[in-house]
């Protein structure tokens, strides 16, 4: 009976093996898309439906997508960029032809391809590689895989693209995630990592290869790298938010990696696995972080470093507001539309977006390829609502713009207008269609003579009505007051505006550079603001120091060095040596610095805002009673955006030397909140806000936060001192909202106000 039993079994066994071996079968086209996705884009683009109409109109613009595209390839792949280029140019013209069915698209494809096949001998070397060369070795994969379906890319010509993805490119890949170059595993940012996890796993799709599939899913789930998704999203809060892992760096860098990681997911779904959901949404939470910091809205924030001591103390400001990032269609279309979740800040960037071009690292065109339903993704109809809160405030031959975006959130760019006249004729110095950023320096300006400016809202739709105008004068840089000493330079100039302004020469090196300051006797604080550099800078900051001596005991806080973005603070002794404490590794102008002197002892702090402060570290120096404490300049440096035929210069503002530090001014009162229309039935809800400023508190601003339907309160607009009303603009459901205000000034923020309504 049992041998009966087990023959009876044995055909039963058999069957679940090859359906469980089916089962892994790779599903073919299945890379970023599959043949459901094909068909509904191409029968969506014939019948001219938005917003795929849309999307196939921005692809047929680029110029990579043109069938005359013409590759360079290289024997070991040289430039990581061209070959970036190449891959894009092959996927978008694949990806016409599987639209169109324009057969010279498809032939432009196969021609890089097999250009490619033919030309590599070796595994890929040069600048950044191992490591991002994993870019284009990934898009090189999919594209392969958009195109293989096409007849006249012949079986031999796709097994020798094969061979060239298994022996030559697969290789760089796979060292790179187990050997990161012979670093430490933190080494190395997030979008290194996320590079060639995407490009093994889009070879092993490809290639029909399951182990190199595994590889990449493992990694993604466990690896040890910062490319893994728990070491990509490191720190996860309240409100479905989480930290990109190189937040601290700049948001170019963190939508980059982010993008790289996305199109990994979406590739693993096609083939029917869910690492979109894997951590529960982990990804998601990055999504939503790094999107709600790029539509102006504050974000929580957790200090991060890693092996290489990359101390990143705040959020980077550097690129906030850059929308050039196209991988929220994909992020939008999959945990929105098709799972239903709530992503308020990633469905408004898709909107922003909206038709989604393409972008350097990912593939994007996301309105073309991802959109599911028409109705859930429309376009913008309407233009934006005006701009408020303008304001201009001079300086040294340049006049800094700041406004508020009103909390709509439906701007995708800013018009800069300005007039010689209140009443015009205005004309455009500035327009952009890819920066949320409320802000805009002017120093195309002549001192002496009076600009108006207007702002105005972009997006797809239009532009919107201008703002109230604002006037302001640029000053004009005079000679040092008499009090002031300067020491290793002439032609420093001086001005009271924008809180004491001073454009510094450089001369010399390191700490022993251009000075100009004050004597001071006892102890202080010193602050100011680094608002900008010119020519061949090597450091610039604040320092305190003895007078006299050609080595003279210092306490210096200082920006430069590699990249010109590294924060130090240098304490240097009766010996001449120079300990250094590294502050924030990537800091980026404009930056405030200060150091407290209290006795011999000197601490170093620097901020992004001049508020929320951050010690760098301290130091003992026995610098003389009274000391000269003011600003430093020396060159040697190639600082990004200056020109070395330049003269080296160093430029700040808001420069105090105080007694003590101002204590945080009182809190706001008698906040409340009115939803209104304006007096216009058709528009969005409008909510009022007006409170009450407390009496003599010598508060700088005040900062609104909101709440969305009991989220954690965010930051979403930055008002003048005298400001006792806000209007938030543009919005579909007012009362989810809920609001709160704090003043601040150098001296820290208020305690907030109630909550309302």
């Amino acid at each position: 009976m049992k041998l009966l039993r087990s023959l009876f079994l044995l055909p039963l066994l058999s069957a679940l093996l090859l359906g469980a071996a089916a089962a892994r079968d790779f599903i073919h086209p299945g890379g970023l898309h599959t043949q459901a996705d094909f068909d509904r884009m191409k029968a969506k683009v014939a019948a001219k439906e938005h917003p795929w109409i849309d999307g196939w109109e921005a692809l047929i613009r680029d110029r990579k997508s043109a069938s005359d595209y013409r590759a360079a390839p290289h024997p070991h792949m040289g430039s990581r960029q061209r070959a970036q280029d190449d891959a894009t140019a092959a996927y978008l013209n694949a990806l016409r032809w599987v639209i169109s069915g324009e057969k010279a698209h498809a032939e432009c494809a196969v021609r890089i391809l097999n250009g490619w096949a033919s030309t590599v001998k070796e595994v890929p070397r040069g600048t950044d590689q191992p490591g991002l060369s994993g870019i284009p070795i990934g898009s090189f994969a999919l594209a392969a895989e958009v195109l293989r379906t096409y007849p006249g890319w012949s079986a031999a010509d796709q097994e020798k693209f094969k061979r060239l993805l298994l022996e030559y490119f697969y290789p760089v890949c796979h060292d790179f995630l187990v050997r990161h170059n012979g670093a430490s595993d933190s080494n190395y940012w997030a979008n290194w990592d996320t590079c060639n996890m995407r490009a093994v796993l889009a070879i092993g799709v490809f290639c029909d290869d399951r182990a190199k599939f595994d590889e990449a899913v493992d990694y993604f789930k466990n690896g040890r790298g910062m490319g893994s998704l728990k070491n990509a999203v490191p720190f996860l809060y309240p409100g479905g938010l989480g930290q990109w892992q190189e937040s601290g760096r700049d948001q170019a860098h963190a939508m980059g990696g982010m993008g790289l990681l996305v199109e990994m997911c979406q590739v693993a779904w096609n083939q029917g696995l869910d690492l979109f959901g894997h951590d529960d949404n982990r990804l998601l939470a990055g999504g939503e972080y790094t999107a709600q910091y790029t539509l102006w809205k504050g974000v929580p924030y957790t200090y991060y470093t890693n092996s290489s001591r990359a101390n990143q103390y705040y959020i980077s400001r550097n690129y906030q507001g850059r929308l050039a990032a196209s991988h929220f269609e994909l992020l939008y279309n999959h945990y929105v539309v098709r799972q239903k979740l709530k992503a308020p800040h990633v469905q408004l960037f898709a909107e922003f977006r909206r038709p989604e071009p393409g972008e350097v690292d990912v593939f994007g065109y996301g309105t073309l390829t991802y959109t599911l339903d028409a109705a859930a993704s429309p376009l913008a109809t309407s233009p934006p609502p005006v701009p408020r809160e303008l304001r201009a405030e001079p300086g040294i031959d340049r006049i800094d713009l700041k406004w508020s975006p009103s909390g709509a959130y439906s701007a995708h760019g800013y018009e800069v207008s300005r007039a010689t006249s209140r009443n015009g004729p205005y004309t455009s110095i500035y327009s952009t269609n890819n920066w949320t950023t409320p802000a805009y320096t002017d120093t195309a300006v002549e001192a002496g003579k009076t600009y108006h400016y207007t702002i105005a809202a972009l997006n797809n739709a239009g532009k919107s009505e201008s703002s109230a105008p604002v006037s302001a004068e640029p000053a004009k840089g005079g000679p040092l007051p008499s009090a002031f000493k300067s020491v290793s330079t002439e032609g420093i100039t001086f001005s009271e505006a924008a809180g004491r302004s001073f454009v510094v020469p450089g001369t010399g090196r390191d700490i022993d550079g251009s000075f100009a300051g004050l004597p001071v006797e006892g102890d202080f604080d010193l602050t100011a603001r680094l608002i900008g550099w010119r020519g061949p800078v090597g450091l610039m900051g604040i320092v305190v120091r003895e007078e006299g001596n050609k080595s003279p005991l210092a306490a210096a806080m200082t920006l430069g060095e590699i990249g010109g973005r590294q924060a130090r603070f240098r304490a240097r002794d009766d010996k001449g040596k120079t300990a250094t404490k590294a502050g924030n590794d990537y800091t980026w102008l404009p930056v405030w610095f200060r150091i407290q002197r209290d006795g011999d002892d000197f601490t170093a702090w620097q901020s992004p805002d001049g508020i929320e402060w951050f010690e760098v570290g301290k130091s003992t120096v026995k610098l003389p009673r009274t000391a000269l404490a003011g600003l430093l300049v020396s060159t040697g440096g190639n600082p990004p955006g200056t020109k070395k035929e330049d003269a080296p210069q160093g430029l700040f503002d808001h420069v105090t030397i105080e007694r003590k530090l101002p204590s945080p001014p009182a809190a706001p009162t008698a906040l409340k909140a009115t939803a209104t229309n304006n007096g216009n039935p058709s528009s969005n809800g409008v909510m009022t806000l007006v409170w009450k400023n407390a009496p003599n508190s010598g508060q700088a601003g005040i900062k609104v936060e909101a709440s969305l339907n009991g989220s954690p309160f965010y930051e979403i607009a930055d008002l003048p001192a005298d400001a006792t009303r806000f209007e938030n603009t543009g919005l579909k459901d007012p009362a989810a909202l809920r609001y709160r205000i704090r003043a601040y000034h150098r001296g820290g923020y208020s305690a907030y106000s109630s909550v309302a309504p």
